[in-house]
């Protein structure tokens, strides 16, 4: 530790208890100069929310060794995106000893996380997905399923007396992303584990057309992966050429990964879906819907800011999507 720093006995003794003598010294390597300024702001601060209720008297000098971490974290992200790096979570923790919430760091730092953007995307696709299946079954229950095998979709969707259940993912891309084979191939695994899936997305470019009736996983893959290839060996020009060679390299690797899974499912429209949902049977079956065709069923549902939503993540740029009202820093549902 910097000798010109001076800090509390009790926050001395709790560096030595929780053994964080290297990451205090750390945190002093990222305040700089600032470092007397920052302890001395934390110590009031940390008296401050004791006096208010929000932290125990006894937590005094955890709260602020938490207070200097946070300043050292924001600066951490300050100085990689000022120096062109991304900031990650392991960072963080190795040089703080924090576990930070990164969309909430970087909006700390007056910055805007990568990950922000995919969660707004996922938040708002969300709402309007639970307006209209709570319009079209009131009397459903939802839940995010855990199953430890990764097979795990956004969102379950139940219905007693008759039982029913509808697994459900989304896909809200930017309407220039294409929905690949690895996305289909996701869904097929859902409808094997759950018996009826619906695949709800924002694209306008779908591979639905080329495997209509039944699906076959290996004949899927076999297939995918000569069009992604062909994709990725074109050269990219434009922004919309460079994001869909990337998102076709990852499609790729998804494929490899799925070899010898030997899935069959059949192939049908939404609408078909909903349609055996409303006589009590779902049909043991995969539905895909396009972006413009889920925006239909909001409006035909009188979903109109729900609708302009799901229109918005199609048509804007992923760092100009923004919400006053959906929550951006985690994901909902």
């Amino acid at each position: 530790m910097s000798r010109k720093v001076n800090y509390s006995p009790a926050l001395r003794k709790h560096v030595r208890k929780y053994n964080l003598n290297d990451k205090l010294q750390s945190i002093m390597n990222l305040l700089g100069k600032d470092a007397q300024g920052v302890i001395d702001w934390a110590q009031e601060e940390a008296k401050l929310r004791i006096k208010k209720g929000e932290e125990k008297e006894t937590n005094l000098a955890k709260a602020v060794f938490q207070l200097i971490a946070n300043e050292a974290a924001i600066r951490l992200v300050k100085q990689n995106h000022s120096r062109g790096r991304m900031t990650i979570k392991s960072e963080v923790k190795r040089r703080t000893g924090i576990k930070a919430e990164m969309p909430l760091l970087y909006q700390e730092a007056g910055l805007r996380h990568p990950q922000e953007a995919r969660n707004l995307r996922h938040n708002l696709f969300h709402e309007a997905f639970m307006a209209l299946i709570t319009h079209l079954f009131p009397d459903v229950t939802t839940n995010v399923p855990v199953t430890g095998e990764g097979l795990t979709p956004d969102l379950m969707v139940n219905h007693k007396n008759p039982n029913w259940t509808l697994s459900v993912e989304y896909k809200g891309y930017r309407a220039i992303t294409l929905l690949g084979e690895s996305e289909v191939l996701k869904g097929m695994r859902y409808q094997a584990a759950y018996g009826s899936s619906w695949l709800v997305t924002s694209t306008t470019k779908t591979v639905r057309d080329r495997y209509e009736g039944t699906l076959e996983s290996e004949k899927l893959i076999r297939q995918g992966i000569e069009r992604l290839e062909r994709i990725v060996k074109r050269r990219g020009y434009t922004g919309e050429q460079k994001e869909n060679r990337g998102i076709s390299r990852k499609g790729i690797t998804h494929l490899e990964k799925l070899r010898g899974a030997n899935l069959k499912c059949k192939l049908i429209s939404a609408e078909e879906l909903l349609d055996s949902c409303r006589e009590g049977k779902p049909r043991k079956a995969l539905a895909i819907s396009s972006g413009m065709e889920f925006i239909e069923m909001l409006r035909e549902a009188g979903f109109e800011s729900h609708a302009d939503n799901v229109l918005r993540i199609m048509k804007t740029p992923t760092n100009l999507l923004h919400s006053d009202t959906v929550t951006s820093v985690r994901l909902i549902g």
